[in-house]
């Protein structure tokens, strides 16, 4: 699309986004990402009267200034120049976003009622929207409703069968089994099978999964209980493809689970819903395309609500006055009693202050159980009416409660925040009414005189400094969504150290809620805060969703965690609330929680051989883990173990269970196997693995041999990562490594798709990461200076960006490169769009092939 052509579309939009456009991006002719001689660049695949689209490219990582400062991101000149086309050029009749989530529903604005001038409406112009969402994310599919206007197909989780155990792990059972025989017998040879199984326990990770260092009888008996979970842990095996039902074996493995879990629900509705879910979804879908009524339906987890099945309906949320529930309130006090029990035993007191991350989607998922924790962590317990909302809080004498009142952060997400207003302020109410309490210690009252001593040693008066003190909630600031933790971490080569993911944490979740004030500027105080946390914990209501299918949890958990860590000194034990079905509740160490999913899905054959049927996006879910294992070593490194590394590689590199990955790879996307080694490599460059000689060889080798036969993937961590391309070109040309020809033909893939020479870019990516690192130090030495801000500057927060707002760009000069090759200049944004294209294909057959929505 011609300049010309987008800049009289642009023009016509609402003055107040054109100008925080042109703030953050710069005017029209100066468009950098997807742009190429006067050309922005929209890929699509036109079929007839059907249009395929991949998603535009955000941009956070095609500028390290806004990764490193920026709160909110508006969208840049080619990602709007893409949803115009579509109204403007193509005239669409209707548009669907098609999977969980996009991005446009999250962009700047109004949280609810959006204005003409809010990006979302900018993006979506008068086209209806239509939205096929997994039926277990009723949050953020709410969101797409109320930012997004959409209306929501709902569809089937994938199909869930038992885990299993297999090879080391069945080998460790049967060791197990044999030391219970020897031991009941007094044999000799029980110490033999007692060395067996911690040997095999050690070099499985299993002792750093359990917190174990050594074995004896009573971890036997943990280990043997672990096992069991990994056996009948329930996992995913494969994707949903819209549409279609399971088929008949995957129907009864899910089936089962669901009944399971269930029992008191009919066997054959639970098998009807589910073989009547994949039509229901495409014809809701067709009705949704003519301009007729969908249904609307209940949602969550099939497991954990039965009544969602079929799919195929407009979901719903329910009530935020019934939040939280009685039943949630019975799980979140004991979610709390564990809590508090268990720091006692293994370290002798109580938690001084518990951070905890809320999120939209779990809170619909489970009623409240975390709302519930933290009112019974500070003893306080919730007050309903006879139709079951909640009026207020009852405080718990301290006679009764015998400990003290628990101290509380409360970190929400962007999405909470804006869905449950009137939780944060229920939330703000009880945390006040707890900290006034003094029959009993109270670890209140005491954070809250060590914080306001410290707001006066930095300038704050004594009434402004009380107020501060009793702040506990802080988000992201309003018309803001996402900490920018995992858009830092997967820029890793824009950072050297981990103190600059953190400061993104505190940059973007610095902003204090309650009734003093919504979103107020609150860096220096949330900083206050997170010093004094010892624990933080986070939920999982879901058997779906986990810790390493999505950068959401290491973005929300593994960020506060090591903001926590940089702030106190010290890292926060870390904990997950599992409940994954009725009443079942587990408080456990992240480490276990990690250890288990890798075990039960990603080093899994069982897994692997589901994904390895879903061709190019099985491969890109394999690549995907690794990425999210990645984000948990920067963000909660002592929860990741040596041995996760080196059985990622063992599985996946070496093929250790012969599921001929490699030529899956090969077949599927060669693209996915090259990240996935690159992520390993850079594991290796940043000193988080400490990978012997031979690995970090073949690794290299893996990479640049795939690098020079099928081109740079250009993931943030490929060709956006001169230093790591660097180690590689150093690694391959040791004599005897690899051929001096292979060597060439990776640095020249390498510098073909970066338009520049791997030295010029390295030495560049030098001075890059050192002016940044001394921005990034004023920057924090300024904010440490700053007074507190006043009400002018706390309504500004929630107003649009004005034209005239300073850049907050400081330390290094940016700099127009001229490239060596003028056949092209696109980003690393712009080579994923091209890839992307490829992948949508196979969507544009099924669209072709059943004909749906053409335009008449």
């Amino acid at each position: 699309m011609p300049f010309h052509e987008y800049r009289s579309w642009f023009d016509a939009l609402p003055e107040a986004f054109k100008a925080a456009v042109i703030e953050q991006w710069g005017e029209v002719d100066s468009a950098g990402i997807m742009a190429d001689r006067g050309d922005l660049i929209i890929p699509a695949l036109v079929l007839g009267n059907v249009v395929l689209l991949p998603e535009p490219a955000r941009g956070w990582s095609d500028d390290p200034v806004k990764l490193y400062h920026d709160t909110r991101l508006y969208p840049h000149h080619q990602y709007i120049a893409a949803y115009l086309w579509l109204d403007r050029r193509f005239q669409a009749d209707a548009m669907i976003h098609l999977g969980t989530h996009a991005t446009y529903e999250w962009l700047p604005g109004k949280q609810a009622g959006l204005a003409p001038a809010c990006a979302p409406e900018v993006m979506l112009t008068d086209i209806p929207n239509i939205y096929p969402y997994i039926v277990d994310d009723v949050g953020e599919g709410i969101q797409a409703k109320r930012r997004g206007r959409a209306v929501v197909i709902d569809h089937l989780t994938p199909a869930l069968k038992e885990a299993g155990l297999y090879h080391e792990y069945l080998e460790l059972r049967e060791q197990i089994s044999n030391y219970v025989k020897a031991a009941s017998m007094d044999a000799d040879t029980t110490r033999v099978h007692l060395k067996q199984i911690e040997e095999l326990a050690r070099n499985t990770g299993l002792l750093k999964d359990l917190g174990l260092t050594e074995v004896d009888r009573d971890a036997v008996e943990r280990i043997d209980l672990y096992l069991h979970q990994l056996d009948t842990n329930p996992t995913p095996y494969g994707l949903h493809t819209f549409g279609q039902s399971p088929e008949a074996a995957a129907l009864e493995d899910t089936c089962s689970c669901i009944v399971r879990a269930n029992p008191s629900v009919s066997v054959a509705e639970v098998r009807g819903g589910l073989a009547a879910s994949g039509r229901e979804e495409l014809e809701q879908l067709v009705k949704a395309l003519n301009g007729r009524y969908v249904p609307p339906g209940e949602g969550n987890d099939p497991v954990r609500n039965p009544q969602a099945l079929p799919t195929g309906r407009n979901f719903h949320g329910f009530s935020p006055a019934k939040i939280p529930s009685p039943a949630a309130w019975e799980l979140g006090r004991e979610a709390a009693r564990e809590i508090i029990e268990t720091k006692w035993a293994e370290q002798g007191h109580y938690p001084e202050k518990v951070a905890v991350v809320l999120w939209a989607t779990e809170t619909l998922r489970n009623e409240g159980v975390h709302e519930s924790t933290i009112l019974a962590l500070m003893g306080l317990e919730p007050l309903w009416d006879a139709g079951g909302r909640v009026t207020g809080t009852r405080v718990i004498a301290g006679a009764e409660l015998q400990r003290p009142r628990i101290d509380v952060l409360i970190n929400p997400s962007g999405l909470y925040r804006d869905l449950f207003p009137e939780k944060l302020l229920f939330l703000d109410q009880a945390v006040r009414k707890a900290a006034a309490q003094t029959d009993i210690e109270n670890l209140l009252r005491k954070h809250n005189r060590q914080v306001e001593e410290r707001l006066r040693q930095a300038g704050h008066d004594a009434e402004s400094a009380k107020a501060l003190a009793a702040v506990r909630i802080f988000s992201e600031a309003p018309g803001s969504y996402g900490n920018g933790v995992s858009e830092m971490v997967a820029a890793s080569g824009y950072w050297d150290s981990d103190q600059a993911v953190a400061e993104v944490f505190k940059n973007r979740s610095g902003f204090a809620f309650g009734e003093g004030g919504w979103g107020t500027p609150a860096k220096e105080l949330l900083a206050a805060q997170l010093a004094q946390v010892d624990t933080a914990i986070h939920s999982i209501s879901s058997n779906i969703y986990g810790t390493m299918d999505n950068d959401d949890m290491y973005s929300s958990l593994g960020g506060l965690a090591l903001a926590v860590q940089k702030e106190r000194g010290q890292a926060p034990e870390i904990l997950i609330t599992r409940q994954l079905s009725g009443n079942q509740l587990e408080v456990e160490q992240l480490s276990k929680t990690l250890g288990r999913e890798l075990r039960s899905r990603y080093l899994n054959p069982r897994w692997i051989t589901g994904m390895k049927q879903e061709q190019y996006a099985g491969a890109r879910e394999m690549s995907k883990f690794v990425e999210y294992l990645w984000g948990w070593q920067v963000s909660a490194a002592d929860a990741v173990a040596t041995e996760s590394w080196e059985q990622t590689y063992q599985v996946y590199v070496e093929d250790k269970y012969r599921l001929d990955l490699k030529e899956f790879f090969n077949q599927a996307s060669p693209w996915a196997y090259q990240s996935l080694t690159a992520r390993m490599l850079e594991a290796v460059r940043k000193g988080y693995w400490q990978a012997d000689d031979a690995v970090r060889t073949r690794l290299a080798v893996e990479y640049a041999v795939n690098v020079a036969e099928k081109g740079v993937a250009c993931c943030d961590h490929t060709c956006n990562n001169p230093l790591l391309n660097q180690m590689v070109v150093s690694i391959v040309s040791l004599p005897g490594v690899l051929a001096p020809e292979l060597v060439e033909r990776f640095q020249l893939a390498v510098e073909q798709a970066t338009l520049q020479k791997l030295t010029d870019q390295a030495s560049e990516r030098v001075r890059l990461l050192r002016d940044l690192a001394g921005g990034l130090s004023r920057s924090a030495e300024r904010s440490s200076e700053q007074p507190p801000p006043d009400a002018e500057e706390r309504q500004a927060v929630a107003e649009p960006v004005s034209g005239n707002r300073p850049q907050l760009v400081e330390g290094f000069k940016m700099e127009e490169m001229q490239p060596r090759d003028q056949k092209t200049e696109l980003s690393s944004s712009g080579v994923q769009w091209f890839a992307s294209v490829f992948v949508l294909i196979l969507i544009g057959l099924f669209i072709t092939g059943t004909r749906i929505g053409a335009k008449r």
